[in-house]
C-alpha cells in the first residue's frame, strides 16, 4: 500500500513538473535566483525582478488552471473490436465560450491506466470551434492485443500566453473498448439432443413435431391426426403430414484458465480465440450457451460471452475440474460441453471433468498448442484435438463432425 502511494505521488509530481514549459521553468530560475541574490547582497533591483517573476508566474498559473468551457462526448462504435483491428470513436464537441477556438488539436490516450502503455494517444485536429457549434470527428482507436482499453479522456493542450505553463484539459469522460479474440468461421458443432418448441431443425425426420417437412402416403399405424384430408381427397388417397425433428441444443463452453496447462502465453491466446470461435458458431446456431472460465461464469448471448473473454486471464490456482463442476450446476440441462485448454493438459482429468455431466452429453476437447501438430486423438477417454493456429481449426471440426480421422 505504501509503495502504491508512493508511485501515485510520484507520478503527479511528475506530471506537474512536465506542466512546466522551458521558458517557465526559465522565469521560475530567474526569480530564486533574484531572490537569493537580493537577500544575500541586499541589492533592491534583485528583489523587484524576483517580485516581478512571481507575479508573471502566478498570472500564468491562474490563466492555465481556468476551466474550459467546452462541452464534449466521446462514442465508441461499436463499443467493441477484434484484436489486431482499428476500433472506431466519434467525438462530439461544443465550445461554450464567447471567443472562438482556432484548430485545436484534441488528443486521446489510449490505455492510460496501464503502466506499459506509455504516452500513446491518438491525435485529430478540429475546424473552428465557433460559440454554440458542435462539431463530430471521427477517431480511430488501435487495438493491438485483446483486453479492456480504456479511452480518452479526450481534451486538448491548454497554455497560458505568456507559455509558461501547458496541462491537458480532459474535456470528456473516459471509455472502454472491449477487444475480443480474433476468431474465424467453423461449421455447426451438431444438433443437441432436446426438443423444443423454439429448436432449430435437424435432419431427422419425426412424425410428431412443429416443423412440417412434407406429405407421403398412409401407411397402417400412422396417427389419423396427421391425415392432410385435402391432398387425400384431391388424390383418392390417404396422405399424411412428416416433420422435421427439431432440437435446442445448450452449449457449455469451459477455457481452462490453470497456468500449468500452457507452455506459453501465446497459447492461452490461441486458447480464447479458439473458444470465441466456438462462441461465434453457438450464436449461429441459436443455441443456448454457458461459459466458465475459473472464476467467470456467464450464461447469456454470444456477445454478452466474447466481451467476458476481454477480461479472461490463467491464474496458478486454477483447477479444470472444479470449472466443469461449476459448469454443470450452472447448466444442468447442457447437451454440449467443449472444454479448451493448452497443450499440457493433464488428460487425466478428462474422465472426471466428464464424470461431472449426465452420460448423454456430449464432450469435446480443444487443446491449443502453438509448438505441436494438429491432430485428433480418441484412443481413450473423450474426443481430443489440438490446435496449433486458429486457421486450422475449421478444418479440423469439420472432419471431428464428420466422423473423419485424420
Amino acid at each position: 500500500m505504501i509503495e502504491t502511494r508512493r508511485t501515485r505521488v510520484r507520478r503527479r509530481v511528475g506530471r506537474a513538473l512536465r506542466g512546466i514549459t522551458p521558458a517557465g521553468r526559465a522565469v521560475i530560475l530567474l526569480g530564486l535566483s533574484s531572490e537569493a541574490i537580493a537577500l544575500t547582497l541586499g541589492y533592491a533591483e534583485f528583489r523587484l525582478i524576483a517580485v516581478m517573476c512571481g507575479l508573471l508566474v502566478l498570472v500564468a498559473l491562474v490563466l492555465v488552471a481556468l476551466p474550459t468551457r467546452v462541452r464534449a462526448q466521446l462514442e465508441l462504435r461499436p463499443a467493441h473490436t477484434v484484436a489486431g483491428e482499428t476500433g472506431t470513436g466519434l467525438l462530439r464537441v461544443t465550445n461554450l465560450r464567447l471567443a472562438p477556438m482556432w484548430h485545436p488539436l484534441v488528443s486521446v490516450p489510449l490505455d492510460a491506466e496501464r503502466a506499459d502503455a506509455g504516452t500513446q494517444s491518438a491525435h485529430v485536429r478540429l475546424p473552428v470551434l465557433r460559440r454554440g457549434v458542435r462539431v463530430e470527428q471521427e477517431i480511430e482507436v488501435p487495438a493491438v492485443r485483446r483486453g479492456v482499453l480504456q479511452v480518452g479522456p479526450a481534451g486538448a493542450r491548454r497554455t497560458d500566453p505568456l507559455g509558461f505553463f501547458q496541462r491537458h484539459a480532459a474535456w470528456s469522460t473516459p471509455v472502454d473498448l472491449f477487444v475480443r479474440p480474433r476468431m474465424v468461421s467453423i461449421e455447426t458443432l451438431g444438433a443437441g439432443s432436446v426438443r423444443d418448441l423454439e429448436g432449430v431443425p435437424s435432419d431427422e425426420i419425426s412424425m410428431s413435431d412443429l416443423s412440417f417437412h412434407a406429405l407421403r402416403e398412409y401407411v397402417v399405424g400412422d396417427d389419423l391426426r396427421h391425415v392432410h384430408w385435402r391432398s387425400s381427397a384431391r388424390t383418392g388417397r390417404l396422405h399424411v403430414r412428416q416433420y422435421h425433428d427439431t432440437r435446442r441444443s445448450h452449449v457449455v463452453v469451459i477455457v481452462d484458465d490453470t497456468h500449468a496447462a500452457y507452455d506459453h502465453s501465446d497459447d492461452l491466446e490461441l486458447a480464447l480465440q479458439v473458444a470465441a470461435s466456438v462462441v461465434l458458431r453457438v450464436g449461429l446456431d441459436e443455441s443456448d450457451l454457458t461459459m466458465v472460465c475459473g472464476p467467470q461464469q456467464v450464461s447469456g448471448p454470444p456477445q454478452q460471452v466474447l466481451d467476458a473473454f476481454c477480461l479472461s486471464s490463467w491464474s496458478l490456482g486454477g483447477d479444470l475440474v472444479v470449472a466443469a463442476r461449476t459448469a454443470a450446476l450452472v447448466a444442468p440441462d447442457a447437451s454440449q460441453v467443449v472444454v479448451i485448454s493448452g497443450g499440457l493438459l493433464d488428460t487425466s482429468l478428462l474422465p472426471e471433468v466428464a464424470r461431472s455431466f449426465p452420460d448423454d452429453v456430449r464432450l469435446l476437447t480443444l487443446r491449443a498448442d502453438g509448438s505441436g501438430t494438429p491432430a485428433e486423438h480418441t484412443l481413450a477417454g473423450p474426443p481430443q484435438l489440438t490446435v496449433t493456429q486458429l486457421a486450422e481449426l475449421p478444418g479440423l471440426l469439420a472432419a471431428y463432425v464428420r466422423g473423419v480421422r485424420l
